[in-house]
């Protein structure tokens, strides 16, 4: 399980990044979003915490976690739908946890790419 901590206001933030859904920015804050569904707010921008997450995540290894856009970090691994036409990524675990999140159809389409080149023009090969 891999874990890492973030310091808070009032302490410290131990985040349990393989439970880690989407991290989402609200203002000069960001949502921390675990699949089972509870969240944490933390007072730290995307930017930030995307180099909390490179640098807590082992070299050797390649990181789930995906920047879509100005707002949003996803956590791959439960990537479950792209969908162009409405706008929308669906993350779930398969046993009942699943959020459906709002993304620009540009960087969708781009990221659609990215997956298909990942998941069947690999295969292909």
């Amino acid at each position: 399980m891999m874990k890492t901590c973030l310091n808070s206001r009032d302490g410290l933030i131990v985040l349990e990044m393989d439970k880690l859904a989407y991290i989402q920015a609200d203002g000069n804050y960001a949502n921390l979003v675990y699949m089972c569904g509870d969240s944490v707010l933390v007072t730290l921008g995307l930017s930030k915490l995307e180099e909390v997450i490179r640098r807590a995540w082992p070299c050797e290894k390649v990181s789930p976690f995906v920047r879509m856009g100005r707002s949003l970090i996803i956590n791959q691994t439960y990537l479950s739908e792209v969908r162009i036409n409405t706008q929308k990524l669906v993350l779930s675990d398969n046993v009942g946890h699943k959020y459906t999140l709002s993304v620009p159809k540009p960087v969708l389409k781009a990221y659609r790419e990215n997956i298909y080149d990942l998941y069947v023009r690999n295969q292909q090969m």
